[in-house]
């Protein structure tokens, strides 16, 4: 068996953060193309906003259409929740007291 790759690992994210995309159209996604993380950036000066840490998500749709989610405010500890909310909901999770 082997292990999922980070995009596989980034649609399951897109599947439990953004559900209302997989809603059996042709604009369904089917694979995640690209990532891009984006750190926290504090301000620069008074008048500035910090720059928030980012994920965005590029994925294929059935009809071959590039499309992309953005996810503000979203850094590991939310990519690692959103991972356990799909194993919870779709996979076949192990936990410490099931592996004894």
């Amino acid at each position: 068996m082997t292990a999922p790759t980070t995009n596989t690992l980034l649609l399951r994210v897109l599947m439990v953060e953004s559900p209302e995309l997989f809603d059996g159209t042709d604009d369904a996604p089917v694979e995640v193309i690209d990532w891009h993380y984006h750190e926290y950036v504090p301000a620069a000066c008074e008048t500035c906003g910090d720059d928030p840490e980012t994920l965005t998500i590029s994925y294929r749709t059935r009809t071959g259409e590039e499309n992309a989610e953005i996810y503000w405010y979203f850094g590991l500890p939310q990519v690692l929740e959103a991972l356990d909310k799909w194993d919870e909901l779709y996979g076949m999770r192990k936990t410490k007291k099931d592996m004894q």
